[in-house]
């Protein structure tokens, strides 16, 4: 009895220990994260930011790292290669939180001379508890240490992801890197979507003190100051997306206007203080704003509106100074305080 008992002990740890080579061989062969090998920029299958945001920092040469949450994720890199004579490798995590992105920049510093951080300040984020932001990073893919391999090649997720990289391949169902994450292509920008993509609130809620965000967004920006100073000799430059008239009209019927251009004056002043932080501010483009068909929901704007965008940041034409800062968010309060938003939602005559 003992014997078979040994026998089948021994013949369970074969197979255990053949099923995990197997898992381990095809997660190496076919490396979903690109932990080992660069992914090929004529075609790749994009899937995870988060996981494939490692192999990015890892395996490409840049200079200049372009974050943020999916409003950035419709930047194509090579604009700013070609706006800023300079390399770039973008990073994106939807919803992201601000211990994400730093831990994502910390270990793009151990991987290259990065010089310049171009960041996307979004005010839903800034807003946002710190308790509520998302951890989700997969750690040991943001470090070099071999001993973490093992939770990337005998990992379940990654087997699957490898599998369905095959299978995507095989159907060439793939991406540039260039357009990696990018998701303009897949959805409609116009007046329709906006609207459909947008939440009214049903309801008016009683005005938010002017202080409703303080803490919040005094706590997240002490995270982005802190990599100011973590990294004197990089340029950061963090711009405001235009959320769309649709995002001003859910601030004034959830009474959050005020507490919204507090918390921007607020991180305004703060990170104008450092040497190293410059601000471009995208909120107050009008006529970008107003135009529904530059959207898909009330925040996110089209690809076309990105490059308009990304064209302007090194002309300094939008940019947010200690000077200018309260005559444009002053400009700027007029406006969405005084505007028809019922206007939007009333069909036209003869509509």
């Amino acid at each position: 009895m003992r014997v078979e008992k040994q026998r089948w002990a021994a013949a369970l740890l074969a197979v255990t220990a053949s099923l995990l080579t197997a898992c381990a061989a095809a997660v190496y062969l076919v490396d979903p994260f690109f932990h080992y090998r660069a992914p090929d920029p004529e075609g790749e299958v994009w899937f995870d930011q988060r996981a494939q945001g490692a192999g990015l920092l890892r395996s490409q040469t840049y200079e200049t790292i372009l974050m943020g949450s999916s409003l950035a994720a419709n930047y194509r890199p090579f604009w700013f290669d070609v706006f800023y004579e300079t390399s770039t490798v973008k990073i994106t995590f939807p919803n992201g939180g601000f211990g994400e992105f730093g831990q994502a920049l910390a270990y793009a510093n151990t991987r290259q001379d990065v010089r310049r951080v171009i960041f996307g300040l979004d005010p839903n984020l800034l807003s946002r508890s710190p308790a509520e932001a998302p951890d989700q990073l997969p750690g040991y893919l943001y470090d070099d240490s071999p001993w973490n391999d093992g939770q990337y090649l005998l990992n379940k997720d990654a087997l699957f992801r490898s599998a369905y990289t095959v299978l995507k391949k095989a159907q060439g169902e793939t991406q540039t890197l260039q357009d990696a994450f990018v998701w303009d292509g897949n959805v409609s920008f116009n007046r329709e979507e906006a609207l459909g993509g947008y939440d009214r609130p049903e309801t008016r809620e009683p005005p938010k003190p002017a202080d409703y965000f303080q803490d919040n967004c005094a706590a997240n920006l002490r995270e982005v100051t802190g990599w100011l100073e973590k990294y004197p000799d990089t340029q950061f430059i963090f711009y405001f997306s235009p959320y769309s008239i649709l995002f001003w009209d859910k601030m004034d019927l959830l009474g959050e206007t005020e507490a919204v251009f507090a918390m921007l004056d607020q991180a305004a002043e703060t990170l104008l203080e450092y040497d190293n932080a410059e601000l471009q501010f995208f909120m107050d483009d009008l006529e970008v704003i107003t135009n529904l068909d530059n959207y898909a929901d009330h925040i996110h704007v089209a690809g076309r509106v990105t490059y308009r965008m990304a064209e302007a940041m090194n002309t300094g034409v939008y940019r947010l100074t200690a000077e200018n800062r309260r005559e444009r968010l002053d400009a700027l309060r007029e406006f969405v305080v005084n505007y028809d938003y019922e206007a939007i939602f009333t069909p036209s005559p003869g509509a």
